[in-house]
């Protein structure tokens, strides 16, 4: 049996710990930006954070397997630990206070426990298997519309798309003429956790990969959403998300305009 308080514990706290390293370089001078290809920049925040919520992990579960994005690692385990250090990499470096810390754990492929920090905000999401998903320890629920036009939803598409960038504007144009309101925060976890909380009610992100999603897919999914990936939790996974009625309508614009995929649906 797993014992997911301590599990959770674990998250709550390597997510904090990778956040306090966020907070101290935010807009600091003396965090230098580097490339790792076209488009693709990291801090020296982002690998500071990532070192320090490894650590605290690997401290308590020494047997389980770790894989972040700066640093990647082994995902051949049971107990895979997904983490992300600075989600929103780019919002963070701009000055955008849309960020946060994100670590979420998979056992045998299946999310287990995950917990998202905005420090900014200092604000703590978390959530385990069959318990609920919190803020800040108040209960989250998502919260149901009756008209798409009363519906937000969050997008997101990569700067370094794979794709056609038709496929793209072809989905936000279907959507974005049903719905109320697009917004683009520009961080996975994050718009998973502000589904889950009820400031959206649908989201969609594409060419993501595991730690971007982990924890934020299961926050959204204990508050009652919808969550389904494209190709699991592998690299290269799509997300999309939302209530009751939402997520239909934006997995038929999806399903439309996508290749055939092979869908995990939470």
């Amino acid at each position: 049996m797993h014992n997911l308080d301590f599990l959770l514990r674990i998250a709550k706290e390597a997510s904090l710990l990778g956040g306090l390293v966020l907070k101290e370089f935010y807009r600091r001078e003396d965090n230098p930006v580097m490339e790792k290809g076209e488009k693709d920049i990291y801090s020296l925040a982002d690998k500071l954070s990532e070192e320090r919520i490894r650590e605290h992990i690997q401290k308590h579960f020494p047997d389980h397997k770790v894989v972040g994005e700066e640093d990647g690692g082994s995902a051949d385990g049971d107990y895979v630990w997904y983490i992300d250090p600075l989600d929103g990499t780019k919002n963070y470096i701009a000055g955008f206070p849309m960020f946060g810390t994100s670590v979420g754990l998979l056992y045998k492929g299946k999310p287990l426990v995950g917990a998202v920090y905005m420090p900014f905000f200092d604000d703590l999401y978390w959530s385990a298997e069959g318990m609920g998903a919190y803020k800040n320890g108040r209960k989250l629920h998502i919260r149901q519309k009756e008209k798409l036009k009363q519906c937000y939803v969050a997008y997101g598409y990569p700067s370094r798309a794979k794709r056609n960038l038709n496929t793209y504007w072809n989905i936000f144009k279907e959507i974005f003429d049903k719905v109320g309101a697009m917004r683009r925060p520009g961080a996975a976890a994050i718009d998973l956790c502000l589904l889950a909380e009820g400031v959206f009610d649908g989201m969609l992100e594409f060419e993501l990969n595991p730690w971007d999603v982990v924890a934020g897919a299961l926050v959204a999914k204990e508050a009652g959403a919808k969550v389904a990936l494209t190709k699991g939790f592998t690299m290269g996974t799509d997300v999309y998300a939302g209530n009751e009625l939402c997520f239909p309508f934006i997995e038929k614009v999806i399903k439309i305009n996508l290749e055939t995929f092979d869908e995990l649906s939470l």
